[in-house]
């Protein structure tokens, strides 16, 4: 193996933090809770999750929010998708970070859409103080268009 590639790999193995044990029973505690409140969805039902100066960015949102924008955020989503549930697939932490795969799945044009996506969030006791939100934003949107096309309603 060359200099190079054993520097990319000490590099990369460096950066992984194990989470204390208090950091991973706060990180399976919030992982669970995650998946509940996401099982029948309510925008209020969130707040327990994050602190309230968290900061926040979920696609299409332009700059991070607080634990209000979030709520008022998600109260515009499950409006728009009433049916919204978001099921966790496994998820891993990392220090006081948790990476959490999931797939969403909803009702669009009367037709089952579903589509996986990645959390990763930071936990300072028992609520997230920042997150980031991440999933194929393009192909969903894509798939949404065709779904109403398909029902012959407006793209």
């Amino acid at each position: 193996m060359s200099d190079t590639a054993v520097l990319i790999r000490n590099r990369a193995q460096a950066t992984f933090i194990p989470p204390t044990p208090e950091q991973l029973a706060a990180a399976s505690d919030i992982v669970g809770r995650f998946a509940q409140r996401w099982n029948r969805p309510s925008a209020d039902d969130l707040r327990d999750l994050m602190h309230a100066d968290t900061r926040n960015q979920i696609p299409p949102m332009q700059a991070p929010a607080d634990r209000e924008g979030v709520v008022e955020h998600f109260r515009g989503v499950l409006r728009q998708l009433p049916d919204l549930r978001i099921e966790v697939d496994r998820w891993a932490p990392t220090g006081d970070a948790v990476m959490v795969e999931w797939t969403a799945s909803a009702t669009v044009a009367g037709k089952p859409l579903t589509w996986s996506g990645v959390d990763r969030f930071n936990v300072r006791g028992d609520r997230m103080y920042e997150a980031m939100v991440y999933w194929d934003t393009r192909g969903l949107a894509e798939r949404v268009a065709a779904v109403i096309a398909q029902a012959g309603g407006p793209t």
